[in-house]
């Protein structure tokens, strides 16, 4: 047996971090010493977490952090591990429940987390979707959900959502399903839209699942979760056990994989800026600098002019073989930017003040 102990100042916080590291026992001891006193961590997973938001900066000391949580196991996890810190750092911490009125027991889901918040001593914020009209209610869903998000948000309020790495991995496989490029491989990232951060990434379904029992905590079970008729549920409840009976682990190393694939798209991103960069002149590229550009940065280009929208490839790649056909005219691009070609000479006809970029 041995034993190591590394210790760390904070003068900020005027305490110390220790790791008792017991080889033998496969025990992992962690103190943090907080102005509100000692955090016991004898739980692996609280380690990892608090030790993954600060080597990836993902929520800073003293951040007003809104959690938002279904009441499902993922984000009353996410819940509980971020009360548990945020003494140690600073947090002012509030909950977020959107109430989406898919089904009866929606109204009975925000009592729940109501009653969950208040409970820790938090204020709970309740917003409401009016169900979807036609289309896909999934992704109506999401983009309502992302719009509260946004109101909610700002430079210093950081929402937090409980994406895992199941999701990741479930995700992925969607893509690959779909047809998609590295933008939509790469998937989720622990940072997402404006100021939405994802900090349980590193985290199965299951483990969390454990660790609230341990906690002797709860969770609501949605029903529609079971139902095979989201492609997603598809994949959760037949493709990945079979995976994992086929390859033990799968669910992480595909994780792994859609995380090294989101810092390739990070580096793509940053070709297709500095490509569009060099490209533009205000308003307007000459066709012949265009064309000598690899296919997958002029469609990146299209991509970032359009507004850098989630759909629209076939648009996007019609447009490219219209510009390489040499022919004047125009083109009406994914979001309404429309590009009129006369001779050598591509005018972009909308603002040129590009998006910021988008996340998973």
């Amino acid at each position: 047996m041995y034993l190591t102990i590394i210790c760390e100042y904070y003068s900020k916080l005027c305490g110390f971090y220790a790791d008792v590291l017991l080889s033998d026992a496969l025990l992992v001891v962690h103190v943090y010493y907080c102005k509100g006193g000692y955090v016991s961590l004898q739980r692996s997973l609280e380690s990892n977490f608090i030790e993954t938001v600060k080597l990836r900066s993902l929520l800073p000391e003293g951040s007003d952090i809104l959690a938002a949580v279904s009441g499902g196991s993922d984000s009353v996890a996410l819940l509980q591990l971020l009360h548990r810190f945020a003494d140690y750092m600073d947090w002012k911490l509030a909950v977020l429940h959107i109430n989406h009125r898919a089904r009866p027991e929606s109204g009975e889901d925000a009592i729940f987390v109501r009653d969950l918040a208040v409970g820790i001593g938090l204020h709970c914020n309740i917003e409401g979707i009016s169900p979807p009209g036609s289309g896909s209610a999934e992704g109506y869903f999401s983009a309502e959900r992302n719009r509260i998000y946004r109101e909610y948000a700002s430079e210093r309020i950081i929402v937090t959502t409980g994406h895992t790495a199941s999701d990741r991995a479930e995700t992925l496989i969607m893509r690959l399903l779909e047809g998609s490029g590295l933008r939509g491989l790469g998937g989720m990232d622990y940072f997402g839209r404006g100021s939405v951060r994802r900090p349980l990434l590193d985290f199965t379904r299951r483990e969390l699942r454990e660790y609230l029992e341990a906690l002797g905590q709860n969770w609501i079970e949605d029903p529609t979760n079971k139902e095979n008729s989201f492609l997603r549920n598809r994949i959760r409840h037949r493709v990945i056990p079979l995976l994992e009976s086929i390859s033990p682990g799968s669910t992480c190393a595909i994780a792994r994989s859609s995380a090294n694939l989101s810092q390739w798209r990070d580096i793509a991103d940053s070709i297709i800026d500095d490509s569009l960069d060099e490209l533009l002149d205000e308003d307007t590229f000459r066709r012949e600098k265009y064309l000598i550009l690899p296919r997958a940065v002029r469609l990146g280009i299209l991509w970032a002019v359009s507004g850098r929208p989630r759909g629209g490839k076939r648009e996007i790649e019609k447009t490219d073989r219209w510009i390489l056909g040499k022919k004047d005219g125009y083109h009406i691009l994914p979001g309404g930017t429309r590009i009129t070609a006369e001779g050598d000479n591509i005018h972009i006809i909308k603002s040129m003040k590009r998006a910021g970029k988008e996340k998973n």
